[in-house]
């Protein structure tokens, strides 16, 4: 089984070092780890099927995620519409640029009469696996890895349980297969919303990791990759990674792990901001809620202005910190726990309700707008979070493997050795704060080092001294990480 695992997480990695970008610095020749979701909503049901890959390999994004549902592709039995499918095919280079999500949502074909959330299983099981069959074949050789659902443990998603997730999963992976052998299967896995250690538990995971056994003993030998969702704290992630590898060896069938989804710090993240839930998240979350706020604004923690208060400019300007940091912790903490790609939730989405409560949860979380340079409506506008992205994707181009280097002595300091094809090992470190929003203060650590270090720069495009001194780099460190080479 493991030997099994290994080939198929090999296959991945050469895949994906078949991949280009059309990079303007020499390391982006290689594919990066990293990629973007477009979000929920594709062109559909009335917005544009914009295009985006462009851009989003401009920066660095090495591939794409898209979601479309059964009745986007099939508004009416027997008449496929293809066209939001078609232009974002058109857009990819090659098949390892494309991650394909179908979800089980109709009006006709469905237990759950819905046009988008949640999905369900099909009424027609033979039907379902038809639909399957002619979206693989339209996309076949353009898309490489095909997905049914997101995030079946949550009900706003799916509309079942995960016996019949797991069911409708191997029907989905029989239809794919035999339409397209070379395809990858992506099983949507978890929303990775526990924590194995305790430190930070999620209200509600023990059902959450319930279903994940269920769903993962039903849908044993019917896909090939795992896809676990990275939001909330960081810090858990390599214990949430291996213990979704338990699980999997557990039910017998250990595959690779993608995380097709994450972003962060989210809005809920900051244990302030929990006593809002009712008012931003549940059924009380409306624009009059927001308005509420901010109305009380001056008597809120900064953790919740951040958030609220996009005309303040400090407030704009460390909640851009916090996000550009995690966007290095985040993936540093997945790619060294033996993820093989990571995808930013999201490229863009609609803001333009400043009170709508997604925008104060979400709006801030995108890499690009329209109406940039050429006003035209275009998604050319690159928005702050863009820069440390592409920052990072550059520097983790190539990348073969990540290694966390023990320093015994500073038990709050992050370092890993990056390995990459055709370029010099990479250094990344920072210092963990002691709690989510404070600051760390600057330590002055020796990293033993193989080889020379000649330049260091922060996630913020500031350079950092470093300097290499007897198989060892000499460099001080912050909550701000820091890239050397």
């Amino acid at each position: 089984m493991r030997g099994r695992m290994l080939k198929g997480a090999a296959a991945i990695c050469l895949a994906l070092n078949a991949a280009t970008g059309d990079a303007r610095e020499a390391g982006r020749a290689q594919p990066s780890p990293m990629g973007v979701n477009w979000g929920v909503l594709y062109g559909f049901p009335s917005a544009k099927s914009e295009a985006f890959m462009p851009q989003a390999r401009a920066l660095g994004a090495s591939f794409s995620r898209i979601t479309l549902y059964w009745s986007q592709l099939e508004p009416q039995e027997g008449a496929p519409r293809w066209a939001d499918l078609d232009s974002w095919l058109d857009q990819l280079k090659t098949p390892e640029e494309g991650v394909l999500t179908l979800a089980s949502a109709s009006p006709w074909a469905t237990r759950t009469k819905a046009w988008v959330f949640p999905s369900s299983p099909a009424a027609d099981p033979a039907r379902y696996e038809a639909f399957v069959r002619r979206v693989v074949a339209h996309a076949k050789g353009r898309v490489r890895y095909f997905q049914g659902e997101t995030e079946p443990n949550n009900p706003f998603f799916w509309s079942g349980s995960a016996e019949e997730y797991a069911a409708q999963q191997k029907l989905f992976y029989k239809a794919v297969k035999q339409v397209d052998p070379n395809a990858a299967v992506v099983l949507a896995g978890s929303d990775g919303l526990f924590d194995p250690t305790g430190a930070d538990p999620v209200p509600g995971q023990e059902a959450d990791l319930a279903f994940l056994n269920r769903e993962l003993a039903g849908a044993k030998g019917a896909f090939d990759l795992f896809d676990l969702h990275l939001y909330g704290n960081p810090y858990t992630i390599p214990a949430r990674v291996e213990a979704v590898r338990q699980a999997m060896r557990a039910a017998g069938t250990e595959r690779p792990i993608i995380v097709s989804e994450y972003d962060g710090p989210g809005f809920f993240e900051f244990h302030p901001n929990r006593r809002w839930f009712a008012s931003l998240q549940g059924p009380g979350a409306t624009p009059e809620a927001v308005r509420a706020l901010r109305g009380k604004a001056a008597t809120l923690p900064a953790e919740t202005r951040m958030f609220l208060n996009p005309d303040d400019p400090e407030m704009v300007h460390r909640l851009l910190v916090l996000q550009s940091n995690d966007l290095v912790v985040r993936n540093l903490l997945a790619l060294s726990s033996g993820v093989l790609r990571t995808g930013f939730f999201d490229l863009s989405h609609d803001t333009s309700q400043a009170d709508a409560p997604n925008t104060v949860l979400y709006g801030t979380l995108k890499l690009l707008d329209h109406g940039g340079d050429h006003n035209d409506g275009s998604l050319d506008r690159e928005l702050p979070l863009a820069a440390p992205f592409r920052r990072l994707a550059i520097a983790l181009a190539g990348m073969s493997r990540a290694t966390r280097i023990a320093l015994p002595t500073y038990p709050d300091v992050y370092a890993f050795r990056v390995e990459r094809r055709g370029r010099p090992p990479l250094l990344v470190a920072w210092r963990r704060p002691a709690t989510l929003g404070a600051e760390s203060e600057p330590l002055g650590i020796a990293v033993p080092w193989q080889g020379r270090v000649t330049h260091g720069t922060a996630i913020d495009g500031a350079a950092t001294p470093v300097a290499s001194e007897h198989s060892l780099v000499l460099l001080t460190v912050t909550d701000r990480p820091v890239l050397a080479e």
